[in-house]
């Protein structure tokens, strides 16, 4: 093929093409059959973008099929190691389970492993001697340690001895063939790159990191640190790199895993589903992510996100994560310090909790010090509380379970679950209980200690997911130094305020209770919707259409109770068998409307005290229509109004 030979086969396949169609013998027979025009993927540099050209080289490879000479250590017969790996992939968990199937078929159809780089410097220096030339015999070594090498050498060690085993100083050394004796030098070739990850967990463990490794020197405290609990990677290309160069490196060594379990994932995209390139302009540097996302909720994206899927990554995918959840959880922070500085309730009489903006970072103040709230947190008659605690029990248990398999996306969005339900219906349900809204000092305690422990223990429950917004809300809340410091929730021996002592349980059939009773006011809300009534206008009456299999009839009445609220309603039918309360209230058309309106006007005069900025405690002047005399000292109270005036319209002034 000589005429070849300094040619550009991308500038001339017409050579390569002539050749082919010439004849090979007296027969008229061609190298090729046919040569047909065919559209296909072609190779090019991921750089600039050239054209490559596959040229073939002779290479070093690991025969998949060999039959081993050495006895598989739990095993009397003789395997090849192709069969040995496939045993040894068996036995590690693989998450998602999908994985070991890609992995077994690419162990049961792959050929010889290439294991050697051609015109390479960089790298492992294969342990390959060949005897080469015209007066070699042919045959190679494969050199095992350093020490071998050392008794083999005869020429070079005292140029390699002080160096690690890479080109230049190697080359220096030479030994002689055992077949004809000519000395020999080491093959040019580097070794792949996963031969030096596929070794690692034999390669590296060592006391200090840098000397000979613990499973040549102390294999009893190298199997301490032997296999590794977790490893994780993309799946794309790791099946036939690292996950199989570890698996038959550890196949070989030991003959087990060298990893329990391998949690894979899928492929980060741009939000147009493609691979994140700058030429295509959709690729977000790390820097710039953390500045225009926050690094908090780029966390939570990730580990929300179903690893077995690929990710598609950009501003609008955290817009979701920030408005969904991140700033769900930071507006419950925020009417809690908001609304226990204005009641004046704190963990501890002598200081009070920070102020929090919503337009930035809470700032650096007099953080609150914390007292164990043992008193009435478990003994609050309130259904909610009693709901949240057991809800808040249960998140503990599952993020624990999850967090203990390594599975992120699960323990996350139990979590953004919980904060769902702690704001959408625990807060909302409770607004009544707090500030001017509550005359029981009882109550109203009861409410700040539940969501207090709540808030405390949740920031020890997420920080190993969003760490500076748990730090955030740990430190303000409790003095404490860090929220990295904190036991888990539970454990006995802890520190934090509120978990020592106080251990609230799970309360299935109450979880049970509100949860039917929140799919039957998702009923009655659809029902007010179908007939054009807002929820804000009072009725004596809903009947529902519901499930029969909610078993609506096993809810407590306490429960109801907020079904009725939550509704705007005095009484409740569901399917035109089940009635709430037993014995009907009985309202008249006019107390409905007056109600109605009343509640009317205090929101209305709430929505100008948001539009003129009046802070929360700050007292203003009102003029109302006169038909709410009789209702003047409750309308005063609920919207902080000094003076009360009458008019024809409603206005809100400064005092």
């Amino acid at each position: 093929m000589g005429f070849l030979s300094g040619k550009n086969a991308k500038k001339h396949p017409e050579i390569i093409l002539d050749f082919l169609k010439s004849e090979i013998n007296q027969n008229d027979q061609s190298w090729a059959f046919a040569i047909v025009a065919y559209k296909h993927r072609y190779p090019a540099c991921w750089r600039c973008k050239t054209e490559l050209v596959w040229k073939v080289e002779d290479e070093w490879y690991i025969a998949m099929d060999a039959k081993s000479k050495v006895k598989s250590q739990k095993s009397k017969v003789n395997q090849t190691l192709r069969e040995r790996m496939i045993g040894v992939a068996k036995k590690i968990k693989w998450m998602p389970e999908f994985g070991l199937e890609r992995e077994l078929d690419w162990l049961k159809n792959m050929h010889d492993w290439l294991i050697s780089k051609k015109n390479r410097y960089w790298g492992l220096a294969l342990p390959i001697y060949e005897c080469t030339g015209e007066e070699g015999c042919g045959k190679f070594e494969v050199i095992g340690s350093k020490q071998e090498l050392e008794k083999r050498a005869v020429s070079g060690w005292g140029e390699f001895k002080s160096h690690t085993p890479h080109k230049p100083f190697i080359d220096e050394v030479k030994i002689k063939c055992k077949g004809c004796g000519k000395i020999i030098s080491r093959t040019n070739d580097v070794g792949n790159v996963w031969l030096d990850a596929g070794i690692v967990s034999y390669s590296t463990i060592s006391e200090d990191n840098q000397g000979e490794p613990l499973y040549l020197k102390n294999k009893a405290e190298w199997k301490k640190w032997f296999p590794v609990d977790l490893i994780t990677e993309s799946f794309a290309g790791q099946f036939k790199n690292w996950f199989y160069s570890q698996i038959a490196m550890s196949t070989v060594m030991e003959n087990t895993p060298s990893f329990k379990r391998v949690l894979g994932y899928g492929t980060q995209l741009g939000e147009d589903g493609r691979p994140m390139h700058k030429s295509w302009g959709n690729a977000i540097e790390f820097n710039e992510g953390a500045d225009k996302i926050g690094v908090d909720v780029m966390r939570w994206l990730f580990a929300r996100h179903n690893p077995a899927d690929n990710m598609l990554f950009g501003y609008k995918k955290a817009d979701e994560v920030r408005r969904q959840f991140y700033l769900m959880l930071w507006n419950i922070y925020k009417f809690f310090v908001e609304y226990s500085n204005l009641d004046k309730w704190l963990p501890n009489k002598s200081k009070k909790l920070d102020a929090v903006f919503s337009s930035a970072t809470p700032p650096r103040g007099p953080l609150a010090i914390p007292q164990k709230q043992t008193s009435s947190l478990l003994n609050s008659k309130n259904v909610l509380d009693k709901w949240i605690l057991s809800r808040f029990a249960g998140l503990v248990i599952s993020v624990e379970k999850n967090l203990k398999e390594f599975n992120a996306k699960d323990a996350a969005l139990e979590i953004e679950k919980f904060v769902s339900d702690l704001s959408t219906w625990f807060i909302r349900r409770s607004r009544d209980r707090v500030w001017v809204n509550s005359d029981n000092e009882i109550d109203k305690n009861n409410f700040y200690e539940t969501l207090y422990y709540v808030l405390v223990n949740l920031s020890i429950i997420i920080s190993p997911f969003i760490p500076f917004i748990a730090e955030e809300i740990y430190t303000n809340l409790t003095s404490n130094e860090s929220v990295n410091l904190e036991n888990w929730p539970f454990y006995s021996g802890s520190t934090s305020p509120t978990i020592a002592q106080d251990k609230p349980e799970i309360n299935k059939k109450l979880e049970q209770e509100m949860e039917t009773a929140r799919k039957v006011v998702e009923f009655g809300q659809a029902e007010r919707k179908l007939t054009g009534i807002k929820v804000r206008i009072p009725l004596a009456n809903l009947n529902v259409k519901a499930e029969p299999e909610l078993n609506f009839k096993l809810v407590s009445n306490e429960v109801w109770d907020v079904v009725l609220k939550e509704l705007n309603i005095k009484n409740i039918t569901i399917n035109d068998d089940f009635h709430y309360p037993k014995k009907e209230v009985k309202v008249s058309e006019e107390q409905l409307v007056k109600e109605g309106k009343l509640r009317e006007l205090i929101r209305e005069i709430q929505s100008q005290r948001k539009l003129k900025s009046f802070k929360t405690d700050e007292m203003i002047d009102l003029v109302i229509p006169n038909e709410f005399e009789n209702e003047m000292q409750y309308i005063g109270k609920r919207v902080l109004a000094k003076n009360i005036k009458f008019g024809n319209k409603v206005e809100v002034q400064s005092k």
